[in-house]
């Protein structure tokens, strides 16, 4: 359903190894539209839809069409954007070109696959995709300024929902939560171990080891590990506390000492650093946990529960008061109207599906440790859905409209 909502834009993408055939495909006034830009949106289309240029080729050209389309379009919106004197700030130039630079640098598998596939530096690959980046916000702001404030009745609501009801989705129900997590402690000889893991590692690192290796080795992050330990960009604030404030004391290249956190022990190391953004490896070691301290856990969990049930404090007091949940100083343990299906933990789910609105569930175990859950609405969301969808149908029409009418003022010409 989302991919009938889709604005068009021009997406920046992987070239992965095929032939790109020079000329030009169309002009549009004074625009110039490349073969190449044409292959280049089939293929990222291609990729989306899984189909094979060489074993489905016309399907393949039927990308092909609408990606000139789509390209014709977006020098039109450009040449009227300039007509609207439409512009975009640098800097929001620049952190869509770092947000798309790293999720070119992820799919590939690293910085050096960019630059084997690419066949370019990674700050050549950027200046080349920084104007495409620029024209797509150009665009995005302009189609901002004709369409955010559209409006929909409900007799469209209704249309829309009777037109299009063979091809919705479920819409799933939102749920508010509250949550206490107890998590089970490490006792002195748990961290003993952890300890003297992370120092060796702290040591063989400074000696000439190579640290993505041993990252991938014995790191206890295991997402980050496949990737020698690389987090990829993330701006200040969304680190815990003792490894942000680690990390960005530390130069290129530079390696911090063993750093505490509530995840266990780090050892990071700086890659790039941009302003108030980073990109640092790191590996991760945890204390694992003995059973007597997970007996330990489920206790405290439990008098927790009966102090709630009897009434002794409330829950959002005992959630702040007791919680271990890392998001508590943002939350206060309160999740509030996520979508169903948005839930990860499907214990979660599974606990939450057997209370009434109001009730507490009991103490239940899940990775993470001890958990109890109160259920504070749930939400029919369907109306709400429906209404959003029918208004990205209505901007969309609109929108076709008005860019067919302003494709009369150009002069196209399609090359074969």
């Amino acid at each position: 359903m989302k991919k009938r909502f889709i604005t068009i834009f021009l997406i920046v993408i992987l070239c992965m190894g095929q032939e790109i055939i020079d000329g030009i495909a169309a002009i549009v006034g004074d625009h110039v539209i490349l073969k190449s830009d044409v292959e280049q949106y089939a293929r990222m289309a291609a990729s989306q839809y899984r189909i094979n240029p060489y074993s489905q080729q016309e399907k393949y050209q039927a990308l092909k069409e609408t990606a000139l389309q789509n390209l014709i379009d977006e020098k039109i919106l450009l040449e009227q954007a300039k007509i609207e004197s439409i512009e975009v700030k640098d800097r929001n130039v620049e952190q869509m070109l770092e947000q798309q630079m790293q999720a070119m640098i992820t799919q590939a598998g690293g910085e050096d696959k960019v630059v084997e596939i690419m066949g370019k530096s990674i700050s050549e690959v950027k200046k080349e995709y920084r104007e495409i980046v620029r024209n797509r916000l150009i665009v995005q702001s302009l189609q901002q300024t004709k369409f955010s404030d559209i409006i929909i009745s409900r007799r469209e609501v209704e249309k829309f929902k009777i037109e299009y009801k063979d091809s919705l989705p479920e819409i799933p129900p939102s749920i508010d939560f509250s949550h206490i997590l107890i998590k089970p402690k490490f006792g002195d000889d748990e961290t003993t171990v952890a300890k003297k893991l992370i120092d060796s590692l702290y040591t063989v690192i400074k000696n000439g080891s190579d640290f993505g290796q041993l990252a991938i080795k014995f790191s206890q992050d295991f997402n980050s590990a496949k990737m020698g330990g690389e987090l990829g960009f993330i701006e200040r604030g969304n680190l815990v506390k003792s490894f942000e404030e680690a990390a960005f004391k530390l130069e290129p290249g530079e390696i911090s000492e063993v750093v505490k956190s509530v995840f266990g022990y780090h050892i990071i190391q700086m890659i790039e650093r941009k302003g108030e953004k980073i990109n640092v490896r790191h590996i991760l070691i945890q204390e694992e946990i003995s059973d007597k301290n997970i007996d330990t856990a489920r206790e405290k969990a439990i008098e927790v529960y009966d102090e709630i049930l009897d009434q002794k404090i409330s829950f959002d007091s005992a959630a702040v008061k007791y919680s271990d949940d890392v998001d508590l100083e943002k939350t206060k343990g309160r999740i509030s109207r996520i979508p169903r299906n948005q839930i990860e933990n499907p214990e979660f789910i599974r606990v939450l599906d057997t209370l009434n609105t109001g009730e507490i569930s009991h103490v239940f175990k899940t990775d993470q440790g001890f958990h109890i859950i109160r259920l504070n609405n749930i939400y029919d969301d369907t109306y709400l859905t429906l209404e959003n969808w029918a208004q990205e149908i209505k901007k969309q029409q609109i929108y076709n409209e008005w860019v067919e009418e302003l494709r009369k003022n150009f002069t196209i010409e399609i090359r074969n």
